[in-house]
């Protein structure tokens, strides 16, 4: 393990497991949060917090927030942890659009601070579990340094390029993964009203070629046991899915399927409320009824 302690800017519902493994692994860590409960279990444990990051130790600050809005008001804004003490290396593990990293990351060398972007992939339970994957945008150097770190909180950490290429990546990821989600969802559905068990239908395309993480976890376990808490916002979902047409848009590549992903996204957003659980989305498919063992 590395001999950097840590900042960890965002003690929430994937922030906070993810700073309990560093916790856990010896890590020195202090911790901010706008909410006193997120931060309740780490003081418990000895844990320096605060409501920002100015006053608190961390040669490295982590960062998982919900966009490069709350991300850089964290850093460079009143309280910011990079405002009043020179830090290592910041690492920012949001989903966020990558303009917003790379700008943070020419503003911070002025301090000599270097800057990676290492957004997540896994979900709620991957971050309990450390099973997540990280995908990595920022100088090697910068990287071997807090590799270790990463690896604590992850199952998997791939540098994927430069500042800004981790963002990259997870916007395309959740489009994949917003594509798969609706596209298993309505088929779930099709299946179950023409007579077939839903539970059989996803063990069958999970073992063969109609496997994704919707066939595998989101539908199995949030959806047919009718707790739709996979854990993520719609309103969130909507906005990774914009920064991928965006992307799409800067690079001059037609997608007809990521823009009509955006307009069902978007709608399904506007009619279940903006903290809907992504799966949540069956029920709108399915014209308001359950779907599995709870239909009807």
């Amino acid at each position: 393990m590395t001999g950097d302690s840590v900042l960890f800017i965002g003690a929430g519902r994937m922030g906070g497991p993810m700073a309990a493994r560093l916790l856990d692994a010896g890590v020195p860590l202090a911790l901010a949060d706008l909410d006193p409960a997120s931060l309740a279990p780490f003081r418990d444990r000895g844990c320096p917090v605060a409501a920002s990051g100015a006053d608190l130790p961390g040669d490295v600050v982590i960062t998982m927030l919900p966009t490069d809005r709350h991300v850089r008001a964290a850093l460079l804004g009143e309280g910011g942890a990079c405002t009043r003490r020179a830090r290592g290396v910041v690492v920012d593990m949001s989903t966020a659009a990558p303009a917003g990293i790379q700008a943070l990351a020419e503003e911070l060398a002025a301090q000599g601070t270097a800057v990676l972007d290492a957004p997540v992939s896994g979900g709620m339970a991957g971050a309990r579990a450390g099973t997540l994957t990280a995908m990595v945008g920022g100088e090697e150097a910068a990287f071997a340094r807090i590799r270790p770190l990463l690896e604590a909180m992850c199952g998997d950490v791939l540098r994927v390029g430069p500042v800004g290429s981790g963002h990259v990546v997870k916007a395309l990821n959740n489009y994949l993964s917003a594509a798969t989600l609706w596209s298993a969802t309505e088929a779930l559905i099709v299946g179950e009203r023409l007579g077939l068990d839903p539970a059989m239908m996803l063990k069958v395309w999970t073992s063969g070629s109609g496997r994704s993480h919707a066939t595998q976890v989101k539908l199995p376990n949030h959806v047919l046991t009718g707790t739709y808490d996979f854990g993520q916002s719609l309103d969130l979902f909507c906005k990774d899915i914009g920064i991928a047409a965006d992307l799409a848009r800067r690079s001059g590549t037609e997608t007809p399927t990521l823009d009509a992903l955006l307009a069902f996204w978007s709608q399904a957003r506007d009619t279940l409320g903006p903290q809907a659980d992504i799966t949540r989305i069956a029920t709108l498919i399915a014209g308001g009824k359950a779907v599995g063992p709870e239909q009807g």
